[in-house]
């Protein structure tokens, strides 16, 4: 990946404020606070304090005079919403603008067997995301990693939204593909997603797609490029290939959801004609892979398909996939078929319910309801297979027992224990790790 030089996300922030220059006095207060941590962390000079201040503190009068009091009306040129994050939009809402970000911190401790995994902490997310809109049917976002010291780019895609119950989008962004891939990291179950779905779940890519999306239904098809940053050998020709979705929600109330869907995605290769697939043991402070097919060579093609279905009752939830991964070779070794399927239930003991948003066929992250949080417990079993003929890239199951704890809509933290079981591992020898991990998140 291309790393991001960190002036241009000051230059991007810089420029967000500069939107705050015509709010009024009712949002001084939460301008000024922001204006004076850019100025003292060194993200504007005292220079741009001064004259963002000035600009920020101009007010407009209507001309028109109050019929009652014969004084001036003081016309409110944006609002600001503070709860969750910062968010500005026009009076007329035809503008936004939403700074936002995550902070994920993890320790794993690994009774390991035979592959060595390494005991540690990482600094699992550290992003910033921005976000918005232009014009009134114009959206756009901005996502960016600091994870591991290096800036990666996330979501980085322009959308057209004016059409009804229909969007264009262009950029950076997630092929339409698995429900657990499509509903984002703060809201899924457990802190790592699912064996399949890490293994076959085509990811991010350049591309252009088409979303679509009603009260109870949604489907998105798109054409995908490569990811950000990556380049083929030789300058020869990149990958390319096309995926869609689609779900309906039979159910989709507040409090009780039946969700159903399918997912279709087909890709060539570039001209290095090689494939890999592998997943870590659902951990990611370990790099170690315990299923790795290795690199695959002459291919022509995958073919990869996902069935999906979830219910949700009240505080209880039951979600399971099962994804197929076809390698089609121009050599006499003969065509591929790997696999995998997980289900996970949760109860959640204060008596939230997931929420769901059927014109996009996922689940959002819960918030609690009362003051004390919510508390959430987990179970999961996942299933990989990436071995078929002459590729052996070992079988895997995974026994997962998770505990959340949501201590308000900002604050979240996680424990996982996984039972773990590749035989044979990618050394060739059977292996059952234990793994107990934690983690704190924050989103603001």
């Amino acid at each position: 990946m291309k790393t991001i030089n960190c002036k241009n996300l000051a230059g991007m922030t810089l420029a967000g404020i500069m939107v705050l220059s015509a709010v009024d006095v009712y949002a001084e207060t939460e301008l000024m606070a922001l204006l004076g941590v850019l100025r003292d962390n060194g993200t504007i000079t005292q220079a741009q304090y001064d004259r963002l201040r000035g600009e920020a503190m101009r007010t407009v009068a209507t001309s028109k005079s109050d019929p009652q009091t014969g004084t001036k009306k003081r016309r409110k040129l944006v609002e600001v919403e503070t709860e969750g994050g910062l968010k500005i939009k026009s009076a007329d809402g035809d503008f936004e603008f939403e700074l936002g970000g995550e902070l994920w911190v993890d320790g794993s401790l690994y009774q390991e067997d035979e592959a060595m995994l390494g005991n540690g902490t990482e600094l699992r997310r550290a992003r910033v995301s921005l976000g918005g809109k232009l014009f009134k049917d114009w959206t756009y976002a901005a996502e960016y990693d600091f994870g591991g010291n290096d800036a990666e780019v996330k979501d980085a895609y322009l959308q057209y939204d004016g059409f009804d119950a229909l969007a264009i989008r262009v950029g950076a962004f997630k092929e339409p593909f698995s429900l657990e891939d499509q509903t984002s990291g703060k809201a899924i179950t457990l802190m790592e997603r699912a064996l399949p779905v890490g293994a076959f779940a085509p990811g991010r890519k350049l591309g252009v797609g088409v979303l679509a999306g009603g009260k109870r239904w949604s489907a998105a098809v798109g054409l995908f490029g490569e990811p950000v940053g990556a380049d083929t050998s030789d300058e020869g020709d990149e990958g390319w290939g096309v995926a869609g979705r689609v779900t309906y929600g039979v159910l989709a109330k507040d409090r009780q959801v039946l969700h159903l869907g399918a997912s279709l995605a087909h890709r060539y290769p570039d001209d290095e004609s090689e494939v890999r697939f592998r997943v870590r043991p659902e951990s990611h402070v370990t790099e170690e892979n315990l299923v790795d097919s290795g690199k695959i060579h002459d291919v022509d093609n995958t073919l990869s398909f996902g069935l999906e279905a979830a219910y949700v009752y009240g505080p209880f939830s039951l979600q399971g996939e099962y994804l197929h991964t076809s390698v089609e070779r121009g050599s006499a070794a003969g065509d591929l078929e790997f696999d995998g399927w997980y289900i996970v239930g949760s109860w959640i003991l204060t008596g939230e319910s997931r929420p769901y948003k059927a014109s996009r066929g996922r689940f959002n992250r819960i918030v609690p309801k009362g003051s004390n949080g919510a508390w959430e417990l987990a179970l999961r079993y996942s299933s990989i297979d990436l071995s078929d003929r002459d590729i052996d890239g070992g079988e895997q199951t995974n026994l997962t027992l998770g505990i959340n704890a949501y201590l308000n809509r900002n604050v979240r933290f996680r424990a996982n224990y996984i039972w773990a079981d590749a035989n044979p591992g990618a050394d060739g020898v059977r292996d059952q790790p234990e793994i107990f991990q934690v983690r704190g998140e924050l989103y603001f």
